[in-house]
């Protein structure tokens, strides 16, 4: 957060709406940065020829490294929308092509892409320990106490680990980001 910006109060899980509403910007801000680093990460990884430049069958391999499954046909159709000579796509336009396929993120989608980090095996838990760790040191940390306030939302499971997904639909409908949220997620 750039020293311009005004601080939000100490307890972040009081205040008025646009206080808590600017701390989850800081958050999915830092966060977006994260996901850059990784599709930078994932794109430099599938150029295998190390032209800077991702040709059809690298994209596919991008793309399901995300997590994606795209057909040949979709994939051949996202570099021609993006024009390029030859058929290749630069970085800008690997991200271009990717948010254009699958939308604008929502915050939401923001954090659940950045506690998949997390998550390595696809299981949908995180270790809550860990979480907690990055909760109070990451970007604007949260103090020991708001980060024990917002993973005391969802409970753990017998190694540990909680449902990040419970736990983020948990806090943003704790901040009101989110309308409907159902009783059972816990």
């Amino acid at each position: 957060m750039s020293t311009s910006e005004p601080l939000i109060s100490a307890d972040r899980t009081s205040g008025t709406g646009e206080e808590r509403k600017h701390f989850l910007n800081e958050v999915c801000r830092d966060w977006k940065f994260h996901r850059d680093d990784v599709l930078k990460e994932v794109f430099e990884m599938c150029d295998k020829d190390g032209d800077e430049k991702l040709a059809e069958k690298e994209m596919g391999h991008a793309l399901r490294f995300l997590g994606l499954n795209p057909t040949e046909p979709q994939i051949r159709e996202m570099i021609i929308e993006q024009n390029t000579p030859k058929g290749k796509l630069n970085y800008k336009q690997f991200v271009d092509s990717l948010e254009s396929a699958i939308g604008s993120w929502s915050v939401y989608e923001d954090l659940m892409f950045a506690f998949s980090v997390f998550d390595p095996c696809e299981t949908g838990y995180a270790n809550r320990g860990e979480l907690k760790d990055h909760l109070t040191m990451i970007g604007d940390p949260l103090d020991e106490d708001e980060a024990e306030e917002w993973l005391s939302l969802v409970q753990s499971n017998s190694r540990g680990d909680i449902n990040y997904q419970n736990l983020i639909k948990r806090v943003l409908h704790k901040e009101g980001w989110l309308e409907d949220q159902a009783e059972n997620d816990k």
